[in-house]
C-alpha cells in the first residue's frame, strides 16, 4: 500500500449559520462587470479604471452563501465506502484555504442499501447458519451516523449514463426515498447545467457533479457471489438455494480460479461430513460434488504447488476434479424436476441438482462512454495517479471498476489514499483559481505534488478448502494451512465487518 505524505495541519473554519442556498449552481469568485454569453461564459471584465469601468461584485455568491459542490462517489462497497469515510474523515478538514472556497457535498450512490460481504461468499450457500445473514448484509448508512456533522447524501440507485461533456450522471433511483432525496439535491432549475435535462419522472434524474470517483465495482455471474442490484435478490438467490441443497445428489461447480476452489471444498466440507477432526465422519450418503476448473489445473494465477496442494485437499475431501473442460452452456429447469443440464466443451452434459457458475467477474461499467472503457471494459484510469484522464477534471476510478485493478481487496485498499490526496490537491487547486480567475498563485498550484500508485507485483491468495486449512500464498509465499484458517477460514473475516462499514478500513487491517 503507497504511504501518504504527511499533511500540514490546517485549521478549521468557525462553525458558522450557512446562508440560504443559492439559486445559482455556478460557484464564481472575486469581482466582475462581465457580460454574460450566448453559450454561458462570460466575456472578461476591464480592468479598474480602464474604459471608465470600475468592477463590481459579482451576484453569484461564494463561499457558505453557494450552493454546496457535489462530490459523487458511485458505489458503496469496499472500494467506495474507503473513499466515503476517507473523505469525511479528512480530506474536508483539509479543504476551505481561501476566503471564496465553495462548501463541498458528498453524495454516494449504491443500488443497494446494504452492502454484500462477499469475502464469505463461498461459503454462504452451504447453510444459512454458517454465514447468518446479518452478517453478509450489513446496512451502509448507520455507518455514517459518526459523520453527522458533515454534508452527505445516501441514495439508492444505479447510475444509467455518464456524461463528460455537461459533467453529469443519470439516476435510476430505488424507492420513494431514494427519489425525495435526489429531488432536493437538484430541486432548482439552475442546479443543472441545462435546466430542460431535469426529467420529469422522479425515478430517473440527472445529477450534476463537480467531482466523481467510479468505485462501482465488479459482479460475479451468479447471484450467489455477488450483488446484483439490491441486496435482496441475493438474499432470495441464497434462501432458495438453501431450500434445495439438502435434497440435492448431485452438485456441479465450474471454475478453477479462488471461488470455485473455495466454493467446491466448503460444500464438500459441511455437506458431506459431520464433526469435526480428528471425530469428523463421511455421511452414509455424500452428496457428488463435480468440479470442471476450466483449464490445466487448480488456480492457473498461482503457482504450481499451490494448486496441486488445492487439488489434493479437494480430492481427499471427495470432490471429482475435472480439468481441460469448459462449460459451454447452461440450461436451468430444463425439465420438470428442476435440474439444470451443464453442456460441456468436449460435446458431452452433465446433469445437475444445482450448479454455481464461479467463472469470474465482469466490471460494473456500461454506464461508462465507451472511449473510457478497455476491450475488456474496465475504466482506463491513470495507473500511477487513479485519474480518468479521457474524462476530463476531477475523475477518479478505484476499485475493481479500473483497469489497473487484478480483483483483489489489497489493490482496493492500495489505491485508496492515492485517489483522495489527489481528489484533496485537485480541489485544493479549484479554490486557488477561484481567488484568481484570470491567472496567479501558480507557485500555490505547482506546489500541490501528485501521489502515485505503486503496485505490488506478488501473488497474495487465501483459499480455505477444509473446515481448518486450505491453501494459499502470501507475498509469494506459499502459505501454511493453520495460516489460512486463522486470517480468513475460521469466519471468512466477518468480525471485521465494521471496520468496513464503519471506518472505510481493510478488512485484513488489525
Amino acid at each position: 500500500m503507497s504511504s501518504q505524505r504527511p499533511r500540514s495541519r490546517i485549521g478549521k473554519v468557525p462553525r458558522q449559520q450557512p446562508d440560504p442556498p443559492s439559486d445559482d449552481f455556478q460557484v464564481m469568485a472575486g469581482f466582475t462587470n462581465a457580460v454574460p454569453l450566448p453559450d454561458g461564459s462570460y466575456e472578461k471584465p476591464t480592468a479598474n479604471g480602464a474604459s471608465g469601468h470600475t468592477r463590481q461584485p459579482s451576484r453569484t455568491p461564494t463561499g457558505l452563501g453557494a450552493e454546496p459542490l457535489n462530490i459523487v462517489i458511485l458505489g458503496a462497497s469496499f472500494a467506495g465506502l474507503a473513499c466515503a469515510h476517507h473523505f469525511l474523515d479528512h480530506t474536508i478538514t483539509n479543504l476551505h484555504k481561501t476566503p471564496t472556497a465553495p462548501r463541498y457535498r458528498l453524495v454516494i450512490v449504491s443500488p443497494s442499501t446494504h452492502m454484500y460481504w462477499n469475502i464469505g461468499a463461498p461459503r454462504a450457500p452451504v447453510a444459512s447458519d454458517l454465514i447468518k445473514h446479518d452478517d453478509a448484509f450489513i446496512p451502509i448508512e448507520p455507518g455514517f451516523h459518526r459523520h453527522r456533522g458533515h454534508q452527505f447524501t445516501l441514495i439508492q440507485g444505479s447510475c444509467t449514463a455518464l456524461s463528460t461533456e455537461t459533467r453529469t450522471v443519470t439516476l435510476e433511483l430505488i424507492g420513494h426515498q431514494a427519489q425525495k432525496r435526489c429531488s432536493q439535491l437538484i430541486k432548482r432549475a439552475s442546479s443543472a447545467p441545462d435546466p430542460s435535462a431535469v426529467t420529469p419522472d422522479a425515478k430517473v434524474q440527472i445529477l450534476p457533479y463537480h467531482a466523481l470517483i467510479l468505485a462501482t465495482g465488479s459482479a460475479a455471474h451468479s447471484d450467489l457471489l455477488s450483488l446484483h442490484g439490491p441486496h435482496y435478490n441475493t438474499v432470495g438467490a441464497l434462501n432458495a438455494f438453501h431450500a434445495r441443497v439438502s435434497a440435492a445428489k448431485r452438485l456441479v461447480v465450474c471454475g478453477g480460479g479462488p471461488s470455485g476452489i473455495e466454493t467446491a471444498g466448503q460444500l464438500a466440507t459441511f455437506l458431506n461430513y459431520t464433526g469435526r477432526w480428528p471425530f469428523r465422519k463421511r455421511v452414509k450418503v455424500p452428496k457428488q460434488i463435480i468440479l470442471f476448473t476450466g483449464s490445466a489445473r487448480c488456480l492457473p494465477g498461482l503457482k504450481g504447488e499451490v494448486g496441486r496442494k488445492a487439488e489434493a485437499q479437494l480430492k481427499g475431501l471427495g470432490v471429482d476434479v475435472r480439468h481441460n473442460v469448459r462449460v459451454a452452456e447452461v440450461r436451468g429447469g430444463f425439465d420438470l424436476t428442476g435440474q439444470t443440464e451443464v453442456v460441456l466443451s468436449d460435446g458431452t452434459s452433465v446433469v445437475a441438482d444445482l450448479y454455481l457458475g464461479c467463472t469470474g467477474v465482469e466490471p460494473n461499467s456500461g454506464f461508462v462512454p465507451a472511449r473510457l472503457r478497455d476491450g475488456k471494459w474496465y475504466v482506463r484510469s491513470h495507473s500511477g495517479t487513479m485519474r480518468v484522464d479521457l474524462a476530463g477534471e476531477r475523475v477518479y476510478a478505484v476499485g475493481d471498476v479500473a483497469a489497473y485493478s487484478r480483483n483483489c481487496v489489497g489493490d482496493v485498499y492500495g489505491a485508496v489514499p492515492v485517489v483522495m490526496q489527489n481528489l484533496l490537491n485537485d480541489l485544493l487547486g479549484y479554490e486557488v483559481r477561484l481567488t484568481s480567475p484570470y491567472g496567479g498563485n501558480r507557485e500555490a498550484i505547482e506546489g500541490l505534488e501528485d501521489e502515485v500508485y505503486v503496485q505490488r507485483r506478488v501473488d497474495s491468495m487465501l483459499c480455505p478448502v477444509t473446515r481448518f486449512g486450505g491453501v494459499g500464498s502470501w507475498k509469494d509465499r506459499v502459505t501454511p494451512k493453520p495460516f489460512v484458517y486463522l486470517l480468513k477460514g475460521h469466519d471468512y473475516r466477518v468480525c471485521k465487518k465494521n471496520l468496513v462499514a464503519v471506518n472505510g478500513t481493510s478488512p485484513y487491517g488489525s
